[in-house]
């Protein structure tokens, strides 16, 4: 092989490597937040932990701190009750209730401790992935069970 070959084979080889590792850091990148829980690190104040979950605080009235969240990550399940909103992700639990005297406390637990903490509130209306509401299939005689 010439001089010439070697060094359009060696530019090549190097150009597979740089597209490659820039797509590597690409896909590193857009993974950093890339959950319910890495969207509200990025967007809201840590203020440390509340019965084990970690808690943020928003000046933003719940309605708007709830519309950005969803509108950022899809949950399965959502319920809104007068104590607060409740939302239900495969890995992340999320409570999102009024502070007094203004703004939004919100509260990032596991699916079962925060459903065992906000119980009084989702209990019979949603439970976790493995578990309570996922498994329920009704009464009465007959297969579905």
């Amino acid at each position: 092989m010439s001089a010439t070959g070697k060094s359009t084979t060696a530019l090549v080889i190097g150009a597979i490597v740089a597209v490659v590792a820039l797509v590597v850091l690409v896909g590193t990148l857009s993974s950093c937040g890339s959950s319910v829980k890495g969207y509200v690190k990025d967007h809201y104040s840590h203020v440390g932990k509340r019965n084990g979950a970690e808690l943020y605080r928003s000046d933003k009235r719940v309605e708007k701190v709830v519309s950005e969240i969803t509108d950022a990550w899809k949950p399965a399940d959502r319920l809104t009750d007068p104590g607060g909103v409740f939302l239900r992700y495969s890995d992340t639990f999320v409570a999102v209730r009024p502070r007094s005297g203004g703004g939004t406390d919100i509260e990032i637990d596991d699916p079962e401790r925060g459903y065992a903490h906000w119980y009084p509130f989702v209990g019979g209306w949603f439970g976790t992935y493995s578990g309570r509401a996922e498994g329920f299939r009704g009464g009465g005689p007959g297969s579905g069970k």
